[in-house]
């Protein structure tokens, strides 16, 4: 009877399954399908719009701590707190999450329907649950396509994105490298005086107190690349422009140097930056010549049509006292041994072409003394430098006119520095920190010329102030100033003098070599 009961539900199951459960799990089968793909969709649908608590963020903390792979130049320390681009992190965050996500999900397809199975003891009735893995298998096959078919689309929307990216970041940044080769532009510090190809900028957006204590809100290299090809989202929300070019005029940031974070000139890197570092003994006429080139350069550009302005406060306050010295006819103070050198800066406008001016003036004693001209880092970021020579430190003039001519050599006040020693400590020191002054221009500046010529004694004859030197002793001097740099221009200068006679003569010089020069 057992047996017979047996076989009747065998001939009964086997009536249900090529009756009701085959057709039917053709229907569940293909159903089963559909539904895997539409999981992955809805999995990667869900991931793409943020709405999935599951996924692992790459955030603008995680990029500042060192998250994101690759190196930083060491002259950026980290990189800057701002969310990474898409393709740069994120993608491969946000497959292995829906992959995870989806992989779950099929696997409670598998394992919650045999529970309920086991639950309820359907196994007797066994080929109703055939259409149950049809719609598993169904759905498994699906789920497979569905990640394929979305990794195929990831990773050429991926590859597609580098191929396109990689390219615009290194035109962008050959753009910005190009612009700033053709016009000599670099950002210039006033305060510690160093130069950077790429600014610090300070986001303006809404940080927290903290961030300004901790730097989080600097961007340090704010060049396009993986935090923003085009545009750059900060850690705050706020949307800031890539490439110098577009930075230095954003009302979004703010320019700071990247040694000390003090605030840069409007422009700066994106500018020309014209630097003259004055050098030569205490008492030399350094000071003077700076008073007359400012005094010559302000008057040439008001001729010319060009834009003259003082760049920031400082500048505008020395310039009045420089004004007037020159107006009075009278001597500057002696700059001060102990503090920083002090710098006028000019803002030269002709046009769309900007130059930032720089005139730096430090304490003779520093320069000449070996140990204390290490620390004028200025001088070595220069193009062009005026060395400044006192005719009457010159041995011969000296010993031939200080009795003749007392009253002469008061009023000079003759430098106490063999010229020789005054050119060499600081042209060598440039050389032993690694400037190739065969790569940069000298103007070789005779100053006192009114005195000179109240004595007879200046430069005259063919050979102008080269050969007056060579006659007076300092044949070697002019030897190795026309051996150490690349291109030497002598002058005869008159401190006192606005025109070209005076400072303005080496300054429009090196101004025509660097930018345009002033007539």
């Amino acid at each position: 009877m057992r047996f017979i009961g047996r076989l009747l539900h065998f001939a009964v199951s086997l009536g249900l399954l090529f009756s009701v459960a085959l057709p039917l799990a053709y229907l569940t089968a293909v159903a089963g399908l559909a539904a895997g793909i539409a999981v992955v969709l809805g999995v990667a649908g869900v991931v793409l719009v943020g709405r999935a608590p599951w996924v692992r963020v790459r955030t603008p903390d995680d990029v500042h701590g060192g998250a994101l792979a690759g190196r930083v130049a060491p002259a950026f320390v980290r990189r800057d707190r701002a969310w990474p681009q898409y393709f740069a992190v994120q993608v491969l965050l946000d497959a292995r999450a829906s992959v995870e996500r989806v992989r779950l999900i099929t696997r409670q397809v598998w394992v919650r329907p045999r529970r309920w199975a086991r639950a309820h003891r359907v196994r007797l009735w066994w080929p109703f649950y055939v259409p149950v893995l049809a719609v598993q298998a169904g759905a498994t096959l699906g789920v497979v396509a569905g990640v394929l078919g979305a990794g195929l689309v990831t990773v050429g929307v991926s590859a597609v994105a580098w191929l396109v990216g990689v390219p615009v970041v290194l035109l962008l940044r050959g753009v910005d490298a190009g612009w700033q080769r053709a016009l000599g532009a670099r950002a210039s510090c006033r305060h510690c005086h160093q130069l950077a190809a790429v600014p610090t900028y300070r986001c303006r957006g809404p940080h927290p107190p903290g961030h300004r204590l901790t730097g989080a809100d600097l961007h340090r290299d704010l060049r396009p690349g993986r935090l923003g090809v085009l545009w750059r989202r900060c850690g705050c929300g706020e949307l800031l422009p890539t490439t110098v070019l577009r930075a230095a005029f954003s009302r979004r940031l703010e320019a700071c140097c990247p040694s000390c974070g003090e605030l840069l000139l409007p422009g700066a890197g994106v500018v020309t930056d014209v630097r003259l570092p004055v050098f030569g003994a205490a008492s030399a006429g350094k000071t003077q010549l700076i008073m007359s080139a400012l005094a010559g350069l302000e008057r040439a550009a008001k001729q010319a049509g060009v834009e003259v302005s003082l760049a920031d406060e400082h500048s505008r306050q020395r310039h009045e006292v420089y004004a007037r010295l020159m107006r009075e006819g009278a001597s500057p103070a002696k700059t001060e041994a102990s503090g920083p050198p002090v710098a006028v800066t000019l803002r030269l406008a002709r046009g769309p072409r900007v130059a930032l001016v720089h005139l730096f003036d430090a304490a003779g004693e520093n320069l000449v003394d070996r140990e204390q001209n290490a620390r004028l880092a200025y001088l070595d970021h220069a193009r062009s430098l005026i060395y400044v020579l006192d005719p009457f430190s010159i041995r011969r003039v000296r010993d031939g006119f200080e009795s003749g001519a007392p009253e002469v050599f008061a009023a000079a006040n003759p430098a106490t520095y063999d010229p020789e020693d005054a050119y060499n400590a600081t042209v060598q020191r440039l050389q032993e920190y690694g400037v190739r002054t065969d790569r940069r221009r000298l103007a070789f500046v005779v100053s006192k010329a009114d005195l000179l010529e109240k004595m007879s004694a200046g430069p005259g004859g063919p050979g102008g102030v080269p050969a007056w030197l060579r006659e007076n002793g300092l044949r070697n001097l002019v030897l190795s100033a026309e051996r150490d740099f690349r291109e030497v221009r002598f002058f005869l200068v008159s401190g006192r003098d606005a025109g070209p006679d005076g400072g303005f003569g080496p300054a429009n010089w090196i101004l025509g070599r660097e930018w345009s020069d002033l007539g």
